[in-house]
């Protein structure tokens, strides 16, 4: 899932560190240090490719490690129900934008950006790592359609830029958890080797498709989390 749609993994991670008898805070903390591990075996395929942005990621990363920190400290402040529905709905609007597809000039295509752009993508960084934090939503949900629709990058771009940005905030993030004893750094690097392989053949597979189709599949995944996060919403409020 990671390689495939440069995304941070932990939608499956956090279920199945909590099927092993993990806590919440715990599996959600131990899956970024799995993260760590997996994004940066599926970012070698697309950095070998030449689709991933360095000037992109690194002022996506600028704003990402200040929203993390940000949202680490407003999780208990941040009425999370209104959060997760407008969350929601962005998710389903993203999708049925990214299901049309956007053409681009090559497969790993990237735009210049001047000062006003990067500042953007410094800003999408922050709120990015916002809600990361305050949703345990891994940031490539976000950062994948901000790129494709709102900078003109390729799909395969995008993911491989996304990839660069979530490993630095991954690693901040499980980070912050030490300090309160959340992080289980040996479980999460032991899911973390485990996942090189599906981490590496993903991305593969990614790169291999066309950037119309893998769109089209990113969408379809959009609306899988819309609903996970609405049902898990839901359950949230039951309880």
């Amino acid at each position: 899932m990671s390689g495939l749609f440069g995304i941070g993994g932990g939608a499956l991670a956090v279920p199945g560190l909590l099927w092993l008898g993990l806590a919440q805070h715990a599996a959600h903390a131990t899956s970024l240090a799995a993260i760590v591990v997996i994004a940066a075996a599926a970012l070698v395929p697309f950095a070998l490719d030449g689709a991933v942005h360095p000037v992109a990621a690194t002022a996506l990363v600028a704003g990402s490690l200040v929203g993390v920190s940000l949202g680490a400290g407003l999780m208990h402040r941040v009425p999370e129900t209104g959060l997760r529905i407008g969350f929601v709905v962005f998710l389903l609007a993203v999708a049925a934008r990214m299901f049309v597809g956007i053409e681009v000039e090559g497969d790993a295509h990237v735009p210049d950006l001047d000062v006003a752009r990067l500042a953007a993508l410094a800003g999408i960084g922050a709120a990015t790592g916002v809600l990361s934090s305050v949703l345990g939503v891994g940031g490539g949900l976000i950062l994948v359609p901000a790129l494709v629709l709102g900078f003109s990058f390729s799909q395969h771009a995008a993911e491989g830029t996304s990839l660069a940005v979530i490993i630095p905030t991954a690693l901040l993030g499980a980070a912050r958890h030490t300090r309160r004893g959340y992080t289980h750094w040996r479980t999460g690097f032991t899911l973390g080797l485990g996942g090189i392989a599906g981490g590496v053949g993903g991305a593969v597979l990614a790169l291999a498709l066309e950037g119309l189709l893998l769109q089209r599949l990113f969408a379809g995944f959009l609306v899988v989390m819309a609903l996970r996060l609405a049902v898990s919403g839901r359950a949230d409020d039951v309880s």
